[in-house]
């Protein structure tokens, strides 16, 4: 008569030769690949950027309280001088764009000085562009800008007294962290 053949899987089969196990391998695979397109389609399409800075100051002139230098700046007498250094730094891997101001608003830094003069400004790599600062009101306004991937931009503001300060910006899809120093350092 008619000879059924079989297909049983018996213990000296090999694991891998199973129908079961191949197609659910397949959904497996097929599950992780289609994780992975989207999990890269929404990193391309909202790119994380960082902006940290950091505000240090120190004494013009260290040591001198006792009034016998007096220092001023375009005839403004200054009781008690300090350089402030603001640093901001993009270490991600793409630019902060000009369009990631808000509205053209600038990233402010409020120091609480009644007088503040911008005196320097530098970039690293020396090539980059640092974007436009002002000073306004003792408050140190930056940008709109171009801020290259990898960027490194000082400004060095004069001021009369020992400076407090305060952030405000305006960065669209920007984490913007301030990195504390651990004291007042040298110019």
């Amino acid at each position: 008569m008619y000879d059924v053949l079989t297909t049983q899987t018996t213990a000296s089969d090999s694991f891998y030769a199973a129908d079961t196990v191949v197609a659910a391998a397949g959904v497996v695979a097929t599950v992780v690949v289609g994780w992975l397109g989207i999990w890269a389609v929404l990193h391309v399409a909202h790119p994380r950027r960082r902006l940290t800075y950091t505000v240090t100051y120190a004494p013009l002139v260290p040591g001198v309280h006792d009034g016998s230098l007096v220092i001023s700046h375009n005839g403004t007498p200054l009781a008690d001088p300090h350089m402030v250094t603001v640093t901001l730094t993009n270490p991600g891997r793409r630019d902060i764009a000009s369009s990631a101001f808000d509205r053209g608003e600038p990233f402010r830094i409020r120091l609480a000085v009644p007088y503040a003069k911008l005196t320097k400004t530098a970039s690293e790599p020396s090539d980059a562009q640092a974007p436009p600062a002002r000073v306004r009101d003792a408050e140190l306004r930056i940008g709109p800008g171009r801020l290259g991937s990898g960027t490194t931009v000082t400004y060095q503001v004069l001021v009369d007294t020992v400076p407090t300060h305060e952030c405000r910006h305006s960065l669209l899809d920007v984490q913007v962290q301030c990195v504390s120093a651990s004291s007042p350092s040298m110019v």
